[in-house]
């Protein structure tokens, strides 16, 4: 009896590790800039015919749309008479109010924008490569509940 019970024991301790990795494995995905994404993000697994039937880009091209343009102009405003603080929440606007003495000449540096790439949505937030004329980068952008830019990052891309 004792035999029994010890194998059953170990088996389900070899079987459980490995149906845990599996899952976790799965379900583990790299966040761009803060390491991995909560579980509630991780996309749900589509079948061939569900992917067929309903495709995720037209859904997001809105807050897309919407995000390269807040972008855009951050980035427009940072290399002409400086940030519109206006566009941002109180709390990010009095950030980037005292980080804008650093930000407006690296911004400046990158040179002109040449392409905006939409990479993929990080939860509410938007993430798009941008290449300039002397940098590529990183943005991730999020909007709050009135449209204005609640979070904001970039960095260099690794290349």
């Amino acid at each position: 009896m004792k035999t029994i019970l010890i194998v059953a024991l170990a088996l389900t301790a070899v079987a459980a590790p490995h149906a845990a990795l599996s899952q976790v494995a799965a379900g583990a995905v790299a966040n761009t800039f803060d390491g991995a994404a909560p579980a509630a993000q991780v996309p749900p697994v589509q079948t061939p015919t569900q992917a067929q039937a309903e495709p995720q880009t037209p859904a997001q091209a809105p807050d897309i749309a919407r995000a390269e343009d807040a972008l855009r102009n951050v980035i427009a405003s940072a290399q002409g008479a400086g940030f519109n603080y206006a566009v941002f929440t109180p709390d990010l606007g009095g950030r980037m109010r005292q980080l804008a003495p650093q930000l407006i000449p690296l911004i400046k540096s990158f040179g002109e924008v040449r392409s905006i790439d939409f990479v993929a949505a990080e939860g509410d937030a938007q993430l798009f490569r941008i290449t300039f004329d002397n940098k590529v980068t990183e943005w991730m952008i999020l909007f709050d509940p009135e449209d204005r830019i609640a979070g904001l990052r970039f960095r260099p891309v690794e290349e």
